[in-house]
């Protein structure tokens, strides 16, 4: 999502104001780990239902998915990400999942009395998630997450259990639409302090069948008394690849960005490869994501 926070960031992980958060680094789970191919709330590579619990749903024909992610960005201060999922589909029909995801800023560096560095800030966070989702109706999937958070910013290290309920609604007769929402890192009581966020999302299809199609949609993420991220997207399919892209404006602190998010998805046997981009805002470098994920029959 918004990533205008690191120009500043070495001087608001030392300032005192920090200790607002309840646990340190929120801020890096508002870029978009696994969700730079898709809009996060129908995020489906490499499937670990990080942003949306529901769409760790697995088909009637299917036992096993499992997914990595990884996301880096082309900066002086750069932000990496990394994301491992696997999901079960149980005969129930519930499908079970659970993933480990970490992000972290490099080169914040430590200043003592003079401008001269004297180390490294450490600022990360670590986010191990629980989730099940079950098909409730026809064309409607529910999910739940229950999720472990933990924040390090320089020395402070703190850590918060948050609990997260999603849905997807597909298969629409109108142009086979897809209506998705979820929540994010919520806790309840403590949203002012922890920012929780709403994801969501819509597309139909503009053209075509499920092979080859054309899917326009608009997605929109909203962090409390946060960043707030909205813009259409389109997708094409293409027999084993995907091509989409997205234009999204991020509104935060009175001041909007926008810039573009594109990538390709190819199919091959049960393995989907993702290589996605997102151009760089307030003049700083591309932020780029690799997915790899299996499907087990």
């Amino acid at each position: 999502m918004r990533r205008k926070f690191l120009c500043g960031l070495a001087a608001i992980v030392c300032a005192p104001g920090l200790a607002a958060q309840s646990v340190p680094a929120r801020d890096l789970w508002e870029f978009p780990l696994g969700a730079v191919l898709e809009p996060a709330a129908l995020a489906t590579e490499p499937g670990g239902g990080l942003w949306n619990p529901a769409s760790t749903h697995l088909g009637r024909n299917e036992k096993w998915r499992i997914g990595v992610a990884s996301v880096a960005s082309a900066s002086a201060q750069s932000v990496d990400g990394q994301l491992l999922s696997a999901s079960y589909r149980r005969q129930t029909g519930v499908t079970v999942g659970f993933s480990v995801a970490r992000t972290s800023v490099a080169s914040i560096l430590r200043t003592d009395t003079d401008p001269q560095a004297v180390g490294d800030v450490p600022y990360s966070s670590l986010l191990l998630s629980a989730t099940a989702a079950r098909q409730l109706l026809p064309h409607v999937t529910a999910g739940v997450a229950m999720r472990y958070r933990e924040g390090r910013a320089d020395r402070s290290v703190d850590h918060a259990i948050a609990a997260d309920v999603g849905v997807v609604v597909d298969g629409l007769p109108v142009r086979d639409a897809r209506v998705a929402v979820s929540s994010f890192l919520w806790r309840p009581g403590r949203e002012i302090q922890d920012r929780p966020a709403i994801v969501a999302a819509a597309d139909l299809r503009l053209m075509g069948d499920v092979h080859r199609e054309t899917r326009i949609g608009y997605s929109l993420n909203g962090v409390n008394r946060g960043a707030k991220e909205l813009g259409p997207f389109v997708a094409w399919r293409f027999d084993r690849a995907d091509l989409r892209a997205g234009y999204l404006r991020t509104t935060a602190s009175g001041r909007t960005v926008s810039r573009v998010r594109s990538g390709i998805a190819l199919h091959y046997a049960r393995y989907v490869v993702g290589v996605a981009r997102e151009e760089g805002a307030s003049g700083l470098g591309p932020l780029y994501q690799f997915t790899l994920s299996s499907l087990i029959r």
